[in-house]
């Protein structure tokens, strides 16, 4: 076995049942049955699974949750399985009145897990593709919420239990910074709404979370002004000081240290007009320091837009 597949690459049944919510005695039922999940042997006669069946075996899982048999989908491909959740078949074990909620929740998370097979193999022509397709089905903000966003959270995780390495969360990032920065820009052309800075603290070094921001922001008619990373304070104060932008807005990621960003968010909101508002958010972000909105998630920011640029006699 050591011959086809690296050893860093396999995992045992425990690691394998850890990562995808299924039994270790289904799992051992399946491929006893189904010939799937494929496993090979070490020479002390112990099995081994390819890291790469993660996605696929949590795809599985969601389409057994939605209604569909083991027998029907434990061999699929994650293509089949997402053929099989376009088609929105009649629910075999669930007829609730919830099942098409169900068979729409599975499919977008039958996707993410090839989005993530594909990761594992680093092929971007393919991601792309796919990305472009969803844009173009479900718009700018279902994209980022619901599959940008959850594929990140997927990525994160899979870093997390070992699954993936950080040169897969790097190739997944980059393949959407380049994705999103091209549609963002096109969205801000010709936008008269309020004038909203973003930017991130001096020394993040993270662009996706601005990124996304941008693209939310896009979506409303707010004009974005866009710094990218790494900006010296004084860079920032005197672009908010020249274009009197109403709204700045920051990412702050996990790998940015805390009392760090809390020291330099203090300086800042003292440094700019008390009327600009400023708004964090990323898992670094700070949730306290006054004067400054701390807002966790992008619907959330979204809603924050959509409330600002509205006539102020309207706004609730």
């Amino acid at each position: 076995m050591t011959e086809v597949i690296k050893m860093e690459d396999c995992l045992s049944i425990g690691e394998l049942s850890g990562m995808t919510g299924i039994g270790v005695h289904t799992l051992r039922v399946w491929e006893k049955r189904y010939g799937a999940p494929h496993s090979q042997r070490l020479p002390s006669g112990h099995r081994r699974y390819p890291k790469e069946e993660v996605p696929r075996l949590r795809a599985i899982a969601s389409a057994l949750e939605s209604g569909y048999r083991a027998s029907k989908v434990v061999t699929a491909t994650l293509e089949e399985l997402q053929n099989l959740m376009d088609l929105k078949p009649f629910i075999e074990s669930k007829p609730d009145t919830n099942a098409d909620e169900q068979v729409n929740l599975a499919s977008k998370e039958i996707l993410i897990e090839s989005w993530v097979s594909w990761v594992h193999g680093y092929d971007d022509d393919v991601l792309l593709n796919s990305f472009h397709d969803q844009w173009g089905r479900h718009g700018a903000l279902n994209f980022i919420l619901n599959f940008a966003a959850p594929l990140m959270e997927r990525i994160g995780k899979g870093w997390e239990t070992g699954e993936l390495d950080v040169s897969h969360e790097h190739f997944a990032s980059e393949c959407l910074v380049s994705f999103l920065s091209e549609k963002w820009r096109q969205m801000n052309i010709r936008k008269n709404g309020p004038t909203v800075l973003i930017t991130t603290l001096p020394g993040e070094l993270y662009s996706l979370g601005i990124i996304m921001c941008a693209v939310v922001t896009s979506v409303t008619s707010s004009k974005v002004i866009y710094l990218g990373v790494d900006n010296p304070l004084e860079d920032i104060i005197s672009t908010a000081e020249n274009y009197k932008p109403e709204i700045i807005t920051m990412s702050i990621s996990h790998a940015f240290d805390p009392t760090t960003a809390e020291n330099l968010l203090f300086k800042l909101r003292s440094e700019l007009n008390s009327k600009t508002s400023m708004i964090t958010g990323g898992k670094g972000s700070p949730c306290n320091i006054p004067g400054i909105s701390y807002i966790p998630s992008f619907d959330k920011y979204y809603d924050f837009l959509s409330n600002f640029n509205q006539p102020e006699k309207t706004k609730v």
